[in-house]
């Protein structure tokens, strides 16, 4: 997994979950840089976001609200949602009881 350029996701980026996990877990689990946002109009709370890149090749963007401790995760439109699921879950130990929707 790596930070990737924010010109490498060229389409628009849908929800695909959202999951309550500690600023630690998310640290531990997904070990790449943030960006702070503390614009209203683009996050409702204080959060941190990233354009993330699996090993397996599939992008995602990560937003982490810091207040409710919830991330939310979005994938290319294009992108097929069960296959994103497997590849992340093979490199992220996310536990399913986590997952909100």
């Amino acid at each position: 997994m790596r930070v990737a350029k924010p010109n490498e996701l060229k389409t628009h980026a849908m929800p695909i979950l959202t999951a309550r996990v500690s600023e630690s877990e998310l640290a531990k689990w997904f070990p790449v840089r943030f960006q702070q946002i503390t614009d209203p109009q683009e996050a409702a709370e204080s959060s941190k976001a990233a354009l993330i890149k699996l090993d397996a090749g599939d992008y995602f963007v990560l937003y982490y609200g810091e207040i409710s401790k919830q991330l939310m995760l979005r994938i290319p439109e294009a992108s097929d949602a069960a296959a994103f699921l497997n590849a992340l879950f093979r490199e992220v130990p996310l536990p399913r009881r986590r997952i909100l929707w």
